[in-house]
């Protein structure tokens, strides 16, 4: 079988560059913040910003924006900043960008909005859960309520990427006759943002929100209509993570394999032991089997598909990480390792859009 990658043009040079070149390195750090709180670095902001203004450049919003971007780049970039271990609201605005597409709005607001997120320059983060253990195909409860100076909502959310740093949030919440999807401003009136400290050092947070109003004065599509949305562009959204799973897979085998090079034990490279190489062997055949199921999900947008790719991406991901780091022995768990960073980063990335179990118990009803 020829895979997709080997037939798809390349991504733009610059990206590939950014993502997969000499700043690499630059990139898989600037997603780490400070244990307990505190502001990203000035180095990490600039490589932030020159990571979101290489994707404007070369076009990737546009094309979530439009509908044309291809299967195979979708993997591609996913994949790529999956390796690289990027961290950013890239995701999120490209699924804001998909539902507005998808759902048509008539208003001017939202139409607006839909060209901004295309010229990148606004940012959203989705907030589909009220509870760690909460399914993002099932959203939260959200309360809607109509006051004198236009529909508002309340509720909370928990896990919402980069609250602090994005233009809005599109909060998913469960209505009486479907799923709401809300616009609001990030820092607007009623909305409050606490981050949370986790294992992968992220950007994740908590938002309360105390009657905030809607942007455009209406909630994005009709309840009934959004639901079937929603549910679309949660697909597209497992598919763009279980390539980033796989590309952080690729990520920690490299540096795998290449520690396994020159480690060196009993007078000689730690891969010349043969239960070594076939560990690293049985991932890198993982990795081009799972690599084909995602390609597969991408494709058909077969729902089964899809949930399946995710479950082993993210088992894979934690699997890699897990291996490799045992190669690197006590220096794989110091700060200057840079493969505790796929080992933490995959704790939390192989769980962001369901848990193995939520995930298995969905495809089993499928089967």
């Amino acid at each position: 079988m020829t895979s997709v990658a080997a037939q798809a043009p390349a991504l733009p040079a610059d990206l590939a560059e950014l993502l997969g070149g000499e700043l690499a390195p630059t990139v898989r750090r600037m997603g780490e913040r400070p244990i307990g709180g505190g502001p990203v670095t000035d180095e990490q902001a600039r490589a932030r910003a020159a990571v979101w203004e290489t994707l404007t450049e070369t076009g990737v919003f546009d094309t979530a924006a439009d509908g044309t971007e291809s299967h195979e780049h979708l993997l591609q970039l996913g994949e790529l900043m999956g390796r690289s271990l990027y961290r950013g609201p890239y995701q999120d605005t490209a699924a804001t960008a998909e539902l507005i597409r998808a759902l048509g709005p008539e208003s001017q607001e939202h139409s607006g909005l839909l060209d901004a997120l295309a010229d990148g320059a606004a940012a959203v983060a989705l907030a589909p859960r009220a509870a760690g253990t909460d399914d993002p195909a099932a959203p939260a409860p959200l309360t809607l309520g109509d006051g004198p100076d236009g529909p508002w909502i309340s509720g909370s959310r928990r896990f919402v990427p980069f609250a602090d740093a994005v233009d809005w949030l599109l909060v998913v919440g469960a209505v009486p006759h479907g799923t709401a999807l809300a616009l609001v401003r990030a820092d607007g009136p009623g909305v409050t943002a606490r981050r949370q400290d986790d294992i992968s050092r992220g950007d994740l947070h908590t938002v309360t929100l105390e009657r905030v109003p809607l942007f455009g004065g209406r909630l994005l599509g009709d309840p009934a209509d959004a639901t079937a949305a929603w549910a679309r562009v949660l697909r597209s959204l497992r598919v763009r993570q279980a390539a980033a799973l796989v590309g952080q897979a690729r990520g920690a085998l490299a540096l795998g394999v290449e520690r396994a090079k020159s480690r060196e034990q009993f007078d000689q490279p730690l891969a010349r032991h043969q239960s070594l190489a076939f560990t690293l062997s049985a991932l890198a055949a993982r990795v081009i089997a799972v690599r084909a199921l995602v390609e597969q999900a991408a494709r058909t947008d077969d729902e089964l598909t899809v949930l399946q790719a995710l479950a082993l991406a993210g088992e894979l991901a934690r699997d890699a990480a897990a291996q490799c780091l045992h190669i690197h022995g006590a220096h794989g768990m110091s700060e200057d390792a840079d493969i505790q960073l796929y080992f933490r980063r995959a704790a939390l990335d192989a769980l962001l859009w369901g848990s193995p179990a939520q995930l298995w118990a969905r495809a089993a009803t499928l089967l």
